[in-house]
């Protein structure tokens, strides 16, 4: 049995951009992600074409999403066999041996990822992505690291008080540092796939689920603007399309609460 998807949206918050951000999914399947690629650290772009290696990754890891993994497939396992043919297909497209690529510019993304069989639905997630799932019984679980999110506020707020050099060098240790496996992000190092949060629910057949970057998140945090309930009771109301509109809106005026004033926002809404 699948799902069935509502509705979805990709906001690059620039105009003329593609962003870093790609949702995916395969409704009979039961399955349905989003990515979110972190902003490029440094000048270099080791992949020909792509507006950002941000870009790239979200774009690759997205479209080898829609192969499906084996019946009976561990999460984890299946991430691990992802993450190596993304990174065989970087060995080939980039323009620079990646052996020489300097950590700052190896491109780095979070997501969640949902596979729904009947009433079970497992939920994988890296970094500061996030899902929404209605109960049945009137609540709204949250899925994914809310710490993430409290802590990259808490950052930018340091941050903005830096120069602009100040804040590349800091921005460029914290992407190497990211792409060390243990911080179980999805990057060109398959060894991160073991690190990958997971948990399992088991929601009715037809509940709510909200998957979304944390551009999408800003609802919640850092705007308080909703709760994860009533952030899956808005999209549910009025569609993804006019909370996106209501959300940029909103950053219309500069709240200086996050590096990027707008952020790439990405979301799925559906019934499991």
């Amino acid at each position: 049995m699948g799902i069935e998807v509502l509705s979805t949206v990709n906001d690059p918050g620039i105009p003329g951009r593609s962003g870093d951000d790609r949702y995916g999914f395969d409704a009979a399947g039961g399955r349905a992600w989003v990515i979110d690629g972190a902003t490029d650290a440094t000048e270099l772009k080791p992949f020909p074409g792509a507006e950002s290696g941000a870009s790239w990754l979200a774009e690759t890891v997205s479209r080898r999403l829609v192969a499906a993994p084996a019946v009976d497939e561990e999460a984890r396992a299946y991430f691990d066999r992802v993450l190596t043919d993304v990174r065989a297909e970087a060995e080939r497209s980039s323009k620079v041996a990646l052996s020489g690529v300097p950590g700052e510019a190896m491109p780095v993304a979070s997501a969640m990822w949902l596979r729904c069989n009947g009433e079970t639905c497992e939920f994988v997630w890296a970094g500061d992505c996030f899902a929404i799932a209605g109960n049945g019984a009137g609540e709204a679980l949250l899925i994914g690291t809310q710490e993430k999110a409290d802590t990259e506020t808490r950052e930018a707020a340091r941050m903005l008080s830096l120069s602009q050099a100040e804040r590349w060098a800091i921005l460029q240790a914290q992407r190497r540092a990211a792409n060390a496996p243990e911080r179980g992000l999805i990057t060109l190092y398959p060894a991160a796939a073991a690190h990958l949060n997971t948990v399992s629910l088991t929601l009715p057949r037809g509940s709510p689920v909200l998957l979304m970057t944390d551009g999408f998140f800003r609802f919640v945090a850092p705007y308080g603007l909703d709760t994860p309930a009533s952030l899956l009771a808005r999209v549910l109301k009025d569609g993804l399309a006019v909370a996106t509109s209501s959300l940029r809106q909103h950053e219309a005026t500069p709240h200086s609460v996050r590096l990027k004033a707008r952020d790439d926002a990405a979301a799925i809404l559906l019934r499991s």
